[in-house]
């Protein structure tokens, strides 16, 4: 006998799903990386241009500060991403809660590891 699908929603590739589900470990991720080579690259060469200082802030503190926003939007992007598939696809609820609380976990990650830019010399 074949098995009858019961529910309403449209199957959609396992590869993308997954993809879309750890997108925000993802980026928080690379965020993580990102703001380690950038602070080791600038405390290593004191007199380099990532040491030099720009509004009272090195610029290795600017770059985090920018790669900060980009991950924060990024997350919101893929959140409003997989709103529009679930509404396109029919897909369950539960894949964009999961999205949603997946990239709101990991923005909160990325913003608790930038605030020692403001807090700590980036060098000391």
């Amino acid at each position: 006998m074949k098995a009858m699908n019961t529910t309403n929603t449209t199957k959609t590739a396992f590869g993308t799903d997954l993809l879309f589900l750890i997108a925000g470990p993802s980026i928080w991720m690379l965020h993580f990386l990102a703001i380690y080579v950038v602070n080791a690259l600038g405390c290593a060469r004191p007199h380099a241009a990532l040491a030099q200082s720009a509004f009272g802030l090195p610029l290795s503190s600017w770059l985090i500060l920018a790669g900060t926003a980009l991950a924060l939007a990024a997350m919101a992007i893929v959140t409003a991403r997989q709103a529009g598939r679930v509404r396109k696809f029919g897909l369950d609820t539960f894949h964009l809660w999961l999205t949603g609380a997946l990239c709101l976990l990991s923005a909160l990650a990325v913003i608790w590891q930038t605030v020692p830019v403001f807090l700590v010399a980036a060098c000391g």
